[in-house]
């Protein structure tokens, strides 16, 4: 089987083939287009920021008719329709992706944004005598070798909107504090399982606590459009994240509370205490700032609280007292149920509520 070559051409080069008629987006072995307005503007957005994306995949064919070289569009052909049918006006940009192009079609671009969309250049591998058969064997092996993905990568292919955006960012914008404190590897970080726990630690905080299992997909949807609380969402996740680094420290990575679902809850815990968290009937001041007795008690209590874990793990015995929080902590950690045990729990151990 050949080896494709490397090579680079321009959105304006697939639209002059296209005008001529050498280009062929849809080839029989092409799956049907399923991008939605959100997905193609999302794309947009990323060209006129001049974000790598990964190559096109062509083959080289010949017209029946007139003899004349083919371009067949082998993987890829979401992203060159997108931006081709964007250059033909079919479509505006959705308002979500902000910033000055929301809402706009090409044609009420600036003329440098129309020239950067033109002059935008996609990297290519070209095959130039590939059958089908070695096409459908190249693209088998590829899908056979790959990880599945996880289901924040889905997400991460399906929605594009502000609430994903703002996820995106403040998990970004925080990747020294998930490294420090050992909450993810490099590993979990690279398959997005931070950005997935931040997704639910916003949703905690318009919200109230969820299951995760039944949660997530539908805010990305509601929200994929309008996300109406962002600012609001966006100042009390730093704001939380601050006071926890400030309050507990270098205890955290140590601690069993670095494991996401034990996260979940000290997060919570600081951010009913700072702003209050729908759906809890605990009392709260919503101080917008933890005093110094208060950060002292809520270290002593992540401390306390995680050599009982530990304690337990180790010793396979259960204080009776303790059942119900350490179960919580074992089991379903990401159902309700387990999350409200566990809230309770350490927000009376912190605050002596």
């Amino acid at each position: 089987m050949e080896r494709p070559e490397p090579t680079g051409y321009t959105v304006q080069d697939f639209d002059e083939w296209r005008e001529s008629g050498t280009l062929e987006l849809t080839p029989k072995f092409q799956r049907r287009e399923i991008w939605k307005t959100p997905a193609r503007s999302y794309f947009i957005d990323s060209v006129l920021k001049g974000i790598p994306i990964p190559p096109i995949f062509i083959r080289l064919g010949q017209s029946p008719t007139n003899h004349k070289v083919v371009r067949e569009i082998v993987d890829g052909q979401q992203r060159l329709r997108a931006v081709l049918d964007f250059i033909d006006d079919k479509y505006a940009l959705s308002r979500a992706v902000g910033g000055p192009n929301a809402g706009k079609r090409f044609s009420q671009l600036s003329e440098d944004d129309r020239n950067s969309i033109r002059r935008f250049g996609f990297r290519c591998d070209l095959f130039k005598s590939l059958s089908d058969a070695e096409v459908l064997e190249v693209f088998a092996r590829v899908n056979t070798n790959s990880i599945g993905l996880n289901n924040q990568e889905l997400r991460n292919g399906r929605w594009f909107g502000q609430f994903k955006q703002s996820a995106y960012g403040l998990a970004h914008e925080h990747l020294e504090f998930w490294r420090r404190n050992r909450i993810f590897t490099e590993n979990g970080i690279a398959r997005m399982l931070e950005v997935e726990l931040t997704s639910e630690l916003m949703i905690l905080e318009f919200a109230g606590q969820q299951d995760k299992k039944k949660s997530i997909d539908g805010h990305y949807h509601e929200y994929d459009e309008q996300f109406p609380q962002r600012v609001r969402v966006e100042k009390a996740f730093r704001s939380t994240i601050d006071w926890i680094s400030d309050s507990v420290g270098t205890e955290l990575s140590g601690s069993e509370f670095n494991r996401a679902p034990l996260f979940y809850t000290l997060f919570a815990v600081v951010s009913h205490r700072l702003f209050g968290v729908p759906n809890e009937s605990l009392p709260t001041p919503r101080g917008k700032r933890l005093l110094a007795a208060e950060r002292n008690s809520l270290r002593d209590a992540i401390v306390k609280l995680s050599e009982l874990i530990t304690s337990v793990r180790e010793t396979k015995k259960v204080p009776q007292r303790e059942s119900q929080f350490i179960q919580a902590c074992q089991r379903q950690t990401d159902n309700i149920k387990p999350r409200r045990v566990r809230f309770q729990r350490l927000y009376r151990e912190a605050f002596k509520n």
